[in-house]
C-alpha cells in the first residue's frame, strides 16, 4: 500500500468511530432517560485532551452538523462541520459552533486555539465548499461570547463577534444564508 492510501484509510476510520460513537452516545441517551442524564464518569473540571481521549471527548457534544474531520496537535484543536441539508439554519450552525468553542475552553483546560470551518458538501459532484471559518482563541474574547453567539439570530455576524472569533464569511455563505434571510 502507498503511504498516501494507509494514511486516507486511518483518516476514514477515525471519522467513522467519531459518527460510531456519536451514534451510540446518542442511542444510550435516548435509551437510559435522555438529555439530562449524565455518564457516571462525568467530571466537572476540566480535562486535558490527548489523542487518546479526543474521539471520547468530541462525541460528548450534541451536534446537528456532523464532524467532518479532526485533528488535535499542539494545543490546536482543528474542527470542520459539514453541512449536508439545504434545510440547516444558520442559528443551528451557530449553535453547533458555540457547543465546540465551550468544549474547547471551558470544558477542556489544555486547547489554547480551536481552528473551526463550517463546510457545505455537494451531494451530486461530492466537493465540499468553504462557508465559514473561525479562528477561536483562547482569551481573546469575554466569557459571554460564547453564549452571544449561541443565540445570534441574524445571518450576518456583529463586529464584535467577528472580532472575538476571528470570523470569515464567503461569498456562498452570504449567498445561502445572509441574502436568502433579508427576503
Amino acid at each position: 500500500m502507498k503511504p498516501r492510501m494507509i494514511v486516507t484509510a486511518s483518516m476514514l476510520a477515525t471519522v467513522a468511530a467519531v459518527f460510531l460513537l456519536v451514534a451510540i452516545q446518542t442511542l444510550h441517551m435516548r435509551t437510559w432517560g435522555g438529555d439530562n442524564v449524565q455518564p457516571a464518569s462525568a467530571s466537572h473540571h476540566p480535562v486535558q485532551l490527548t489523542n487518546d481521549n479526543l474521539v471520547d471527548v468530541l462525541s460528548s457534544m450534541q451536534l446537528s452538523t456532523p464532524i467532518a474531520r479532526v485533528e488535535w496537535k499542539q494545543s490546536i484543536l482543528t474542527l470542520d462541520l459539514k453541512v449536508k441539508r439545504t434545510g440547516t439554519s444558520y442559528t443551528e450552525i451557530y449553535e453547533n459552533m458555540a457547543a465546540v468553542a465551550d468544549l474547547g475552553f471551558r470544558s477542556l483546560d489544555n486547547v489554547d486555539q480551536v481552528l473551526l470551518r463550517v463546510m457545505a458538501e455537494d451531494e451530486w459532484m461530492h466537493k465540499r465548499h468553504l462557508l465559514l471559518a473561525a479562528d477561536i482563541r483562547r482569551g481573546e474574547w469575554p466569557l459571554y461570547a460564547i453564549e452571544t453567539l449561541r443565540n445570534w439570530k441574524s445571518a450576518a455576524f456583529s463586529d464584535e463577534l467577528k472580532d472575538w472569533f476571528h470570523l470569515m464569511e464567503t461569498e456562498l455563505w452570504k449567498k445561502q444564508f445572509e441574502m436568502t434571510s433579508q427576503g
